[in-house]
């Protein structure tokens, strides 16, 4: 078990949306720094400051996530949760899905996963 399993989707949505709320206002701002807040040391290896500028310039949904994001659910997994959210753009028309996954690292709650397509 672990400690996402006995907790109810509207405790879950509590604790991730300040998380995911933090993920898009520094995508918006292009803060790096704020936007790797969290992130596990493995994620923050594969995502480094630059390839974060470069992402945010090849994929602009990135930099234009409008924050009325909505919770969709959460798929839970042996040590980790995954939390779905739809999401809308300022500059794209229809709906996106973003994904955040967390889990139980050294230093307490860790993001080891973000996307959104």
């Amino acid at each position: 078990m672990n400690q996402f399993s006995n907790l109810q989707k509207e405790q879950i949505r509590a604790v991730a949306e300040p998380i995911w709320n933090n993920i898009i206002e520094a995508a918006r701002e292009r803060d790096y720094a704020r936007f790797s807040r969290g992130f596990s040391n493995d994620l923050l290896a594969k995502l480094s400051e630059e390839h974060f500028r470069q992402s945010c310039e090849d994929f602009p949904l990135l930099t234009t996530i409008e924050p009325d994001f909505e919770f969709i659910d959460s798929i839970h997994r042996e040590s980790s949760i995954t939390i779905l959210w739809r999401l809308s753009s300022s500059r794209y028309q229809g709906e996106f899905l973003g994904q955040l996954t967390l889990q139980s690292g050294d230093n307490g709650m860790e993001i080891v996963a973000v996307s959104v397509n």
